[in-house]
């Protein structure tokens, strides 16, 4: 049975409660104790905003939010809203001091800017038909406006709505419950919210890009931790040491490598029947058919090579196709590779240039575990050429003992790569397919700094979850923004820094905000988005676009 246990709760003359904190306390029976029972706490319920009986109050949990709680239901009511708090509350200005008033300036250039990027894509009508609660689409716009115009600052969320534009929009919930928003991301840990945004989005670009979802997975990325997932293993692949890591595997459409489904597998999963595992949950939940497989290699194994259909030259692609990166260990011909190519260096006949860099390249079929394969061996001569003079420089004494053969693979050796596929093109085109794998670094920064998802130690498996797929979101809605500067000279840092600039006011009378006038920079970015910039808003108004209603379909 459970209790309530107040502490060092004090309160003024009019009974407002000035401090205090609570727990939930659980009493266990323990045989052969004294009293066959022991006290243990389950959960802190927080700062003591309400007492309305020794087993029933208001509270401010750091998970949870505003709450109340019942000890004799056992039962938290959900995260209370301003209205909700004044019908309750005995003390009506406890509303007031929960929910105080915004600043009246704020920055306003940079959060009106990325919704207005919103709306005009209409994706703010994905969000609101997927995320139908007005609370929780409320923090929802909270997290993916801090999580992209933060730009990898250190500011806590609760602090940064507080300061924007964005805080005279907030209606239903406690900016300072951003801070630590436990419910939410475990929320958007939930497996059904993800598939049905998953399906309203690919139905609203198909809409407008028929082919969208003919899609190819690009890659996995490791997330090393120290949270309780069932999918933690002890593995090495994708960091410099070994670690205990789960792993996030991202599927983009080929043609627009915006993302369209996302799993997270067990660290030390790279294999065929992966693939498989996520081909067919894409094929069964979306509706969507895998043909194109672009990876790193640590899945290239026996397995996958023989589970391929392998082209001839000149013939049909096959629907279903590989390309990656051949491992240099037992049982690929990676080193022979080069003793077979080595007579072709050089000659002018197989140089291209891609992106600044000189490369050789060239195709050969060969028989890889009794499996007829296309190799395609390159040289990156940038690349060749720096590590060459920086091993010489380090190791000049070890360089001078080596017979002639070992020093000229030392002077191709980091730059040299082999791409292996089961479909044949021009070792050119298939630089270009394999590097398509890098636009993973543009949709989805995993790094440290960006999304301050690792180390993952403070959060749960379920939060993990939620904090991900709110990233994945985020990165959706960068690529609508690069799409509005591309071939621009903006980056959507020098645009937030830029548009940080422009400030607002709010009139409490009136309920109208006043935008200040703009520098020549922020018209200029403006401008190419082709939005304009308001001189006043009426917030109510505002907020009818913001917060669109009974949206059922996008």
């Amino acid at each position: 049975m459970a209790f309530i246990r107040f502490q060092k709760v004090k309160s003024d003359s009019s009974g407002k409660i000035l401090s205090g904190s609570a727990s939930i306390i659980d009493v266990q029976y323990v045989p052969g104790k004294k009293h066959h029972s022991k006290q243990v706490v389950r959960e802190k319920l927080g700062k003591v905003i309400e007492i309305y009986s020794k087993k029933r109050g208001l509270f401010e949990s750091p998970t949870r939010g505003l709450v109340t709680y019942d000890a004799e239901k056992d039962q938290f009511s959900p995260s209370l809203t301003r209205q909700e708090v004044q019908a309750s509350a005995a003390i009506h200005e406890i509303a007031d001091d929960l929910f105080p008033e915004t600043d009246i300036h704020t920055v306003f250039g940079d959060v009106y800017l990325l919704i207005e990027v919103l709306k005009k894509s209409n994706f703010i009508n994905i969000l609101s038909s997927t995320f139908k609660e007005k609370v929780f689409y409320e923090r929802l716009l909270c997290h993916i406006l801090y999580g992209i115009l933060r730009d990898g600052s250190r500011i806590a969320c609760d602090d940064f709505i507080a300061k924007s534009f964005l805080s005279y929009c907030v209606e239903d919930i406690r900016i300072q419950s951003l801070k630590s928003d436990t419910a939410f991301f475990t929320k958007m840990g939930e497996d059904n919210i993800k598939v049905e945004f998953f399906r309203n989005y690919i139905n609203f670009m198909r809409s407008k890009v028929p082919s969208f979802g003919r899609a190819c997975f690009v890659d996995s990325t490791p997330l090393p931790n120290n949270i309780g997932s069932p999918f933690n293993a002890l593995c090495s692949h994708g960091v410099s040491a070994t670690s205990v890591q789960m792993r996030l595997v991202l599927v983009l459409d080929e043609l627009t490598c915006l993302p369209i489904w996302y799993e997270i597998i067990p660290g030390n999963v790279l294999d065929i029947n992966t693939l498989k595992t996520v081909t067919k949950d894409v094929e069964v939940t979306l509706d969507i058919a895998l043909n194109g497989f672009i990876l790193d290699a640590g899945y290239i194994s026996k397995e996958l090579i023989q589970n391929f259909e392998f082209q001839e030259k000149y013939e049909q692609i096959p629907e279903k196709r590989y390309l990656g990166r051949m491992p240099a260990k037992k049982g690929f011909p990676h080193r022979s590779l080069y003793t077979k190519t080595r007579i072709y260096f050089g000659k002018s006949k197989y140089d291209f240039i891609r992106k600044n860099h000189t490369y050789f390249g060239k195709v050969v079929k060969e028989r890889v575990f009794e499996t007829d394969v296309y190799c395609y061996v390159y040289i990156d001569y940038n690349n060749a050429l720096n590590g060459y003079t920086q091993y010489i420089k380090n190791n000049y004494e070890d360089f001078i003992k080596m017979k002639d053969k070992e020093k000229d693979w030392y002077k191709v050796k980091f730059g040299f790569f082999v791409l292996i596929s089961n479909y044949f093109k021009t070792p050119q085109e298939i630089l270009d397919d394999y590097f398509t794998r890098t636009n993973i670094e543009t949709v989805f920064k995993t790094d440290k700094e960006y999304l301050k998802l690792l180390p993952l130690c403070k959060w749960s498996d379920s939060t993990v979850r939620g904090k991900i797929f709110t990233d994945i979101i985020n990165s959706i809605i960068r690529q609508k923004v690069y799409e509005y500067i591309k071939g621009t000279f903006w980056s959507i840092s020098s645009i937030i820094g830029k548009c940080q600039s422009l400030m607002c006011f709010k009139d409490r009378k009136t309920d109208t905000v006043y935008v200040e006038t703009p520098r020549k920079q922020v018209k200029d970015c403006y401008r190419d988005f082709e939005i304009k910039i308001p001189s006043q808003i009426s917030i109510s108004a505002y907020l009818q676009q913001l917060y669109p209603q009974n949206a059922d379909s996008v």
